[in-house]
C-alpha cells in the first residue's frame, strides 16, 4: 500500500518535469506521428523511472527510536534494529495517522476511478452489442439510436448517425476510420490507466488531453490528405462540435470545444521542420531535475516514510500474535531465583516499546562521568529465546560504557521477535550520547 502510494508521488514528479516539454511538441510540430511517439515514451518513462531510480532515492530505513533523557550525563538518540542483515523496521505511532489518511484517500481515488472506468467500457460493451450494424473499409458502422452522442470509434467499430453516414464524401467516417486504423484507443487505454493512477496530478490528466488532442490532429491531417477540401471540412466541424455529448474511452469527432479552435487553425498551419523534433532532447534535462528532486533529503525522507507504513503494519501484525507481558522494570526474582539461582528481568521488545530498555540503559549510565560529550554506538545482541547474547560498543572510546551496558543487561531477557511464527535473533544498534559532567 505504502509502496505503491510512493511510487506515484515519484512518477508524478516525472509526469510534472515532461509535462512542458510534451507541450511544446504537440503544441509546435505537425508531426503528428512523432508527436504520439513523444507523449507515450513520456508516459512509459514517467511511470518505468521509479523503479529503475528506487535505489538511488532510498534512505536508511526508519526504525523505533528510543529515546533516553537524564538529568545527569546519559542520552539516547535513536534505535535502528536488525535481524540477520535484513532490516525490521517499527515507525513510531504519531507518524501512522496521516500517512494512514493519505492512502485511504489515494485508494479511494483509484476505486472511483476504476469503477468510472469500468461502467465507460461496459456502457461502450452494450451500445456493441444492441447497434444496428454494417460493414465498410474493414470497419464495423453502428448506428447511433440518439442525436444527443457525438460519432466516436473503438477498436474497428465506428458509431455514426444516420445523418453522417448520408454526409457526402464520408467526411466523418474518414475521420473515425483513421483513429481506428492507428489504434488511438489504445493509447487512450494507456492515458486512462496512468490517470488512474496518478489521479491526483493534474499534469497527468492535462498530458492526457494532450494525447487526445493530437489524436484529432492525426485524424483531420488524415482526411484533408485524402482529397477533402480543408475549408469544407473545418465547416462541417463547426456544425458537429456543437452540444454533443461523449464517452470517455473513446474518440469523439467534435465534442471538446476548448480544443476546437486550434484544431481548426492547426489545419491551414504550414508543416514544422525536422528541426522541430530536436525539442524532444529536452526531456534529458527535465529527468534530471526530477531525479535531482526526488533524490533530495526531504523528498527522499517522505519517501521513506511512506515506505514505512507497510512495514510497521507487518511489524503490529506479528506483535498481535505474540504474548505480551507489561512487566516494570524492576527487578522480579522468580521461583527459580528463590532457590538460589540467577535473577532474571523480563522487558518487553524495542521493537513494539522501547520504555524498558530505554530505562535500563538510562539508569545504567547515570553514573558514568564524561569530561566532554561523547556519541557512542551500543550493539545488543539478542538471542532467539529473548536473552541478551552480546553487547558491545563500536567506538573506540566505549569501553566503559560497553562494561556498564554489559552489567546491566546480565540476566536480562528480552520479548522474543519472531518472523513467519519462528524466533529470530535480533541485533540492536543504539547511538548513546555522553553529556559532559557538570
Amino acid at each position: 500500500m505504502g509502496t505503491l502510494l510512493s511510487y506515484s508521488l515519484v512518477a508524478s514528479v516525472f509526469v510534472l518535469a515532461l509535462f512542458p516539454l510534451l507541450h511544446q511538441i504537440v503544441g509546435r510540430c505537425t508531426s503528428f506521428r512523432f508527436n504520439r511517439f513523444a507523449i507515450i515514451c513520456g508516459l512509459l518513462l514517467s511511470l518505468s523511472l521509479p523503479c529503475v531510480l528506487t535505489d538511488s532515492v532510498k534512505t536508511s530505513a526508519a526504525a523505533p527510536v528510543v529515546y533516553l533523557e537524564s538529568t545527569t550525563e546519559a542520552g539516547m538518540a535513536a534505535a535502528d534494529a536488525f535481524s540477520s542483515g535484513d532490516i525490521i523496521s517499527g515507525t513510531p505511532e504519531k507518524s501512522i495517522p496521516w500517512v494512514a489518511i493519505a492512502l485511504a484517500v489515494y485508494f479511494s481515488g483509484i476505486a472511483i476511478l476504476l469503477c468510472r472506468e469500468t461502467i465507460s467500457y461496459l456502457r461502450l460493451y452494450r451500445m456493441i452489442t444492441r447497434a444496428e450494424k454494417t460493414k465498410s473499409d474493414g470497419m464495423t458502422i453502428c448506428r447511433l439510436p440518439d442525436n444527443e452522442t457525438a460519432s466516436f470509434s473503438w477498436s474497428r467499430y465506428i458509431f455514426m448517425h444516420d445523418s453522417d453516414m448520408e454526409e457526402p464524401a464520408g467526411k466523418i467516417f474518414l475521420h473515425e476510420k483513421a483513429h481506428a486504423q492507428n489504434r488511438h484507443w489504445m493509447d487512450l487505454l494507456f492515458a486512462d490507466l496512468s490517470c488512474i493512477l496518478l489521479w491526483y496530478n493534474p499534469f497527468v490528466w492535462m498530458t492526457r488531453r494532450l494525447m487526445k488532442l493530437n489524436h484529432e490532429f492525426e485524424a483531420d491531417s488524415a482526411v484533408i490528405n485524402s482529397g477533402v477540401d480543408t475549408y469544407e471540412y473545418q465547416r462541417l466541424l463547426v456544425m458537429k462540435a456543437m452540444g454533443r455529448r461523449a464517452i470517455p474511452v473513446t474518440n469523439s469527432f467534435a465534442v471538446n470545444r476548448r480544443d476546437f479552435r486550434k484544431r481548426v487553425l492547426l489545419m491551414g498551419k504550414k508543416r514544422s521542420s525536422a528541426k522541430t523534433m530536436l525539442i524532444a532532447f529536452g526531456g534529458i534535462p527535465a529527468v534530471i531535475a526530477a531525479w535531482i528532486a526526488i533524490s533530495s533529503p526531504v523528498a527522499a525522507g517522505l519517501l521513506e516514510s511512506i515506505n514505512d507504513f507497510d512495514t510497521s503494519l507487518q511489524a503490529a501484525e506479528r506483535h498481535s500474535v505474540m504474548p505480551h507481558t507489561d512487566i516494570d522494570v524492576e527487578v522480579r526474582p522468580d521461583t527459580l531465583a528463590e532457590e538460589g539461582m540467577a535473577t532474571v528481568i523480563e522487558i518487553a521488545s524495542p521493537l513494539w516499546d522501547q520504555t524498558e530498555l530505554a530505562e535500563l540503559i538510562r539508569s545504567s549510565l547515570s553514573s558514568v562521568k564524561s569530561d566532554r560529550e561523547r556519541k557512542i554506538t551500543i550493539g545488543i545482541v539478542v538471542d532467539k529465546d529473548g536473552s541478551v547474547k552480546d553487547v558491545m560498543a563500536v567506538n573506540a572510546d566505549g569501553e566503559l560504557v560497553e562494561a556498564v551496558v554489559t552489567q546491566a543487561l546480565n540476566g536480562v531477557r528480552i520479548e522474543p521477535v519472531t518472523d513467519n511464527g519462528k524466533p529470530i535473533e535480533m541485533r540492536f544498534n543504539i547511538p548513546v550520547t555522553i553529556k559532559k559532567t557538570e
